[in-house]
């Protein structure tokens, strides 16, 4: 069970066994860091040109994952048809941090638990 400071609520971590990618489907964007970038395209043994060229595009000045349209779903490239990340070990910055952004810190349990069915109450 994680917590991080100022949020309320905490993530199990063990639902994204059986959740299939919740997060990862949907509208959305997932920017890139430049060691994400590294990270991503050494994990997928390319050029770094390569790999932004084939799954990425720029986004108000950032770079960002692009999607997928598969099964009538908005998706993650890296989201396989078994739902799982094929790049889970070298998944970025902001996948990482999730749920622990910002932009939910002041939601409530109840919004944020449609997000994602890891999220739960820490007491």
């Amino acid at each position: 069970m994680s917590k991080n400071e100022g949020f309320n609520f905490c993530f199990d971590k063990s639902a994204c066994k059986t959740c299939k990618g919740k997060c990862c489907i949907g509208e959305g964007y997932v920017f890139l860091t430049k060691g994400d970038i590294e990270d991503i395209s050494k994990f997928l043994t390319i050029e770094k040109e390569a790999f932004l060229r084939l799954y990425t595009r720029k986004v108000n000045g950032k770079t960002a994952l692009i999607d997928l349209v598969v099964k009538n779903e908005i998706r993650c490239v890296f989201l396989d048809d078994n739902y799982r990340c094929e790049i889970y070990a070298k998944r970025p910055k902001q996948c990482k941090s999730f749920p622990f952004w910002e932009s939910l810190k002041n939601r409530s349990l109840d919004d944020v638990r449609k997000l994602c069915p890891g999220i739960v109450s820490c007491s």
